[in-house]
């Protein structure tokens, strides 16, 4: 089945981290390394016993794995020996059987069951299918249900269909358009099989822009109505185009495979250039798109915001804003993430998020969190209440360290900064009672401080008691005043 005309194919496996506009990671990301070349275009991928099959050059490949890691492509022998010449092969899940697909002399794709014997030849049939020819076949996890692509016309919506077949009584059944909620007046290709979920390519859908994108519709779902709970038909759930980065603006990306042992995936995409790569992802599809938009206190889209996704205080992912102060961070469900916000100039934010899916019907969720950022007021008061509590403790409080945190977390992100500290504790009508409090209270605000900044930030601890503080208003207060270093 040839759909798309790219000339060279660079094989390489590559994070789900591919530049869009501006840089970006996922939690689902691969290291990358760059595989050998090679020529042709890539088409119907499939992983049978581990190794990852394609077809490219009129040749069935096959790439050998060594964990996440590709090893290399070789041509099929396997297929060889029996004389036969398939432009795709995949495993049934249950059978083991291998069923592939194989071409005619008038180029009309058929498709084949072979069938592995203990000692003796391998067994090759023909299934009619109903007459149809049949592209790039694909199986349930129970092996109940078969679903392949299909340019019969006769019964078609327009170019390639997807369409499903029952396996029951020993025998394939006569096969059933998907129907207009997943088959377009253009093409649909490259079904594959996710956990419960379809998988395929679509050039026809008002996304797409004429390009293949990749993407996903439960088989069957749960219908709640009242207190009586059905199952959609096959080919009735709601169809979602994957998010980036599985799919890019303008560039095709298809062939979409998976193996539920390993847990990687591979599909292919044009999206760095005119040549097409061999793109890979490992960890669970199934997840959230984080997205939102990052604002300043005047409601300005800020851009250039770095956006990292934190788990037990390490970055699993980050992003950064678009033009449009909106970034994207695809998460794993049901997971706990610190998010910070930072931009130089800028104080930090930080955001704990849960990434729960409330709705299972789409593979992967949308979830929206807008951020606002405050701006640097340099050489200006920055005013900092009550960090030590109500009574004349010497400690920081929790709540202090909390209120304190941007500042530190601003002071490491800008290291060549210089930052006046005066402090004024006025507790009671003593005033040489206040002034010894605050001194106190300053040695411990300094050795907080000083213990969390690097030595390029240059600090002043003022007491702001000296000149006098006897009014009890109870009030502690800490100003500070951040300035650039001037060399």
């Amino acid at each position: 089945m040839t759909l798309r005309t790219p000339t060279t194919i660079f094989i390489a496996l590559l994070a789900l981290s591919v530049p869009r506009t501006q840089a970006q990671e996922s939690a689902f990301s691969a290291n990358h390394q760059a595989m050998a070349m090679l020529p042709g275009e890539v088409s119907n991928m499939a992983i049978v016993d581990g190794d990852l099959y394609c077809y490219a050059s009129q040749v069935l490949l096959r790439a050998q794995r060594s964990g996440e890691m590709l090893v290399g492509f070789w041509a099929d022998t396997l297929f060889a020996r029996q004389e036969l010449e398939p432009d795709y092969v995949v495993q049934h899940p249950v059978s083991g059987d291998l069923y592939f697909t194989q071409p005619d002399k008038k180029g009309r794709s058929f498709l084949y069951q072979y069938i592995r014997q203990e000692g003796r030849k391998p067994k090759v049939r023909k299934l009619k299918m109903n007459g149809m020819q049949v592209h790039h076949p694909t199986f349930t996890t129970d092996g109940r249900i078969m679903i392949f692509a299909s340019d019969d016309r006769r019964r078609s919506h327009g170019g390639f269909d997807l369409w499903y077949s029952m396996f029951e009584k020993g025998r394939w059944t006569k096969p059933v358009n998907l129907g207009s909620r997943i088959n377009s007046a253009a093409d649909e290709t490259s079904p594959s099989i996710y956990r419960d979920c379809l998988i395929f390519s679509s050039n026809g859908r008002s996304e797409d822009n004429g390009r293949f994108s990749i993407y996903s519709t439960r088989l069957v779902s749960d219908k709640v109505s009242g207190d009586t709970v059905g199952m959609f038909q096959i080919g009735r759930c709601r169809v979602q185009r994957l998010p980036y980065p599985i799919n890019a603006d303008d560039a095709d990306d298809t062939e979409f495979t998976f193996d539920s042992l390993g847990g990687s995936g591979y599909w292919v995409s044009n999206r760095t250039d005119s040549d097409s790569q061999l793109y890979s992802f490992s960890g669970s599809l199934d997840g959230v798109l984080l997205w939102g938009r990052v604002l300043n206190k005047f409601e300005a889209t800020l851009p250039g915001v770095s956006v990292t996704a934190l788990q037990s205080g390490q970055p699993v992912c980050t992003a950064t804003t678009d033009n449009d102060g909106v970034y994207q961070l695809y998460l794993q469900a049901g997971q706990f993430y610190e998010l910070s916000f930072h931009r130089d100039g800028f104080f930090t934010s930080t955001e704990v998020v849960n990434t729960t899916k409330e709705d299972d019907e789409f593979l992967i969720a949308e979830n929206q969190l807008d951020a606002v950022l405050d701006q640097l007021p340099s050489d200006q008061e920055l005013y900092y209440d009550d960090l030590f509590g109500p009574n004349a403790d010497i400690e920081l409080s929790s709540y202090g360290r909390m209120q304190l945190q941007p500042l530190v977390q601003y002071l490491l992100d800008n290291p060549e900064t210089h930052i006046t500290l005066t402090l004024s504790c006025d507790l009671t009508n003593d005033a040489a009672f206040n002034q010894l409090l605050t001194l106190h209270r300053l040695q411990t605000l300094e050795t907080y401080l000083l213990t969390q900044l690097p030595p390029s930030v240059t600090t002043v601890f003022n007491n702001g008691c000296t000149s006098g503080c006897d009014n009890a208003s109870r009030h502690s207060r800490l100003v500070a005043i951040i300035q650039k270093n001037s060399n």
